[in-house]
């Protein structure tokens, strides 16, 4: 059966529909973060999808034309991939499993295809990661990069400004550079238009790249330009101006907007014409190879896609869930001691199936508290790591933290301060299945490594004790490496 100008590219679509049903946890995320009206930095998603969509139907003759050559190693690094996304999903690692959903999709082509329509595929689906949420990852850096930036700015034209980490405080008012204030948004859609402005012309791989770092470079400034002319007008007006009150955002897309202007002229003089370039790439010549639909590669990338997760479904539920650890038990000369229900700290873990909170004291008058938490499955909403949890709770400020070796094995040591600038030392690791860990992404892996073919328990458990005098915490340190030491389920 020989392929039509279309019947090939109607098959692909076919695919990515399948891989969107199967792996729909992350087309959902997509969904909703491209719908937030309200965090709107990944709203350009479903325009992104859109033109992803129409590039991929703009190829559809060289597509058709492609030499129809299943790739058996593509097959193989499908299954990979699909695996790694099961690992991911199942240990609630949004970031790793909304990424490797487009992965997924591109290897399904290639190896039910070949690589020769793998290739003509690929910036269409390189160009949608410009919607995966997971470039959220970027804003922190751009963040700092940004009041690096006013530091710069206002100590060579003022007012004089007092920068502690994202406050900007000026004569008249305060600033907090927040994270929607990076620049994010411009940046993401700023790359997008320069990668399809340089995809639209056929322009060599160097050009490109030039014009990425180009509009990098004026998506920065645009944002740069934006921050200050908004804390600038904050001091002028006596934090009056409406930039303050709301418009500062859509004023960013308006300077923004400016800043292609210079792009589009400047990039139109690079390289080679379009016409030129594309007139390399042929749209409908004949190729060696056949064009038949591969029927057999076609329902093997099926089987993979289908087979992996519906197998791990079916022996997750042949296994009950493992019970859950018990709390804590201390020896002498460490005694059990009533918890201080006012205490400052009040971990926070939404969703938990158990919380324990134990309190002990030894001779010397040292007070240890404790705290496990454990889930029985860990979910979106609903685990250890992630948005809403937090070890030390909203009365405690990290400091500074590290990781501590003792002869009760390693722990997460968490220098915190309360409102009053009372510390507290915390020690704290987690119990991922069979295994303790102190780093929370390869904890997180772990756990969805086993929960790929059963449902094991996740679970944290800390200690917390006063400080001390000492600076370093040392007496605090002493404290809790005592306790752990004669604790029967050492935290």
């Amino acid at each position: 059966m020989h392929v039509s100008l279309n019947s090939r590219l109607g098959l692909i679509f076919a695919l990515a529909l399948l891989v969107l049903v199967v792996f729909w946890p992350s087309a959902q995320v997509y969904a909703r973060e491209w719908q937030d009206f309200t965090n709107i930095t990944f709203t350009h998603g479903w325009l992104v999808l859109a033109v992803s969509v129409a590039l991929l139907v703009r190829s559809r003759r060289e597509i058709a034309a492609a030499p129809g050559r299943p790739s058996w190693l593509a097959l193989a690094a499908l299954a990979v991939a699909v695996f790694a996304w099961l690992v991911c999903y199942r240990a609630s690692v949004q970031d790793l499993h909304i990424t490797i959903l487009p992965a997924i999709f591109w290897l399904a082509v290639t190896a039910a295809f070949g690589t020769s329509v793998g290739l003509l595929i690929a910036f269409p689906v390189v160009f949608f990661y410009f919607a995966v949420p997971s470039l959220a990852q970027l804003g922190p850096p751009l963040q700092s990069l940004t009041v690096g930036a006013m530091r710069v700015l206002f100590s060579l034209t003022g007012p004089a400004v007092q920068i502690s980490g994202d406050l900007i405080e000026i004569p008249n008012g305060l600033f907090r550079i927040q994270e929607g204030c990076s620049g994010l948004h411009f940046m993401i859609v700023g790359l997008a238009v320069a990668a399809l402005n340089g995809e639209l012309h056929r322009d060599p791989w160097r050009i490109r790249l030039a014009q990425l770092a180009f509009m990098a470079c004026l998506a920065l400034i645009a944002n740069w330009l934006r921050v200050y002319a908004v804390i600038e007008s904050g001091y002028l007006t006596d934090m009056r101006s409406f930039l303050i009150t709301g418009g500062h955002y859509w004023f960013g897309w308006g300077i923004f907007a400016l800043t292609l202007i210079p792009f589009f002229w400047l990039t139109a003089r690079w390289g080679e014409s379009g016409e030129a370039a594309a007139a390399t790439i042929p749209l409908t010549a004949a190729v060696s190879g056949s064009r038949a639909i591969p029927i057999a590669s076609l329902a093997a990338t099926t089987l993979v896609l289908v087979a992996l997760p519906l197998l791990s479904s079916g022996v997750r539920a042949m296994q009950p869930p493992a019970p859950l650890r018990t709390t804590i038990v201390a020896h002498a000369p460490w005694v059990p001691v009533a918890a201080d229900t006012q205490s400052v700290w009040l971990p926070m873990f939404p969703g938990a199936d158990q919380e324990q909170r134990t309190a002990y004291q030894n001779d010397a008058g040292d007070v240890v508290e404790t705290y496990r938490v454990a889930y029985r499955t860990q979910r979106q909403g609903g685990k250890l790591i992630g948005t809403g949890t937090s070890v030390g709770g909203d009365s405690l400020r990290l400091r500074s933290e590290g990781i501590v070796e003792t002869s009760a094995g390693a722990f997460r040591e968490g220098q915190f301060v309360d409102r009053s600038h009372a510390r507290s030392l915390i020690w704290y690791r987690y119990e991922m299945g069979d295994r303790d860990f102190v780093k929370p992404l390869l904890g997180q892996l772990w756990y969805g490594l086993l929960a790929t073919v059963s449902n094991p328990p996740a679970g944290l458990v800390a200690c917390r004790t006063s400080c001390g005098a000492g600076r370093a915490c040392d007496d605090g340190r002493r404290v809790l490496t005592d306790f752990s030491a004669h604790a029967s389920a050492p935290p």
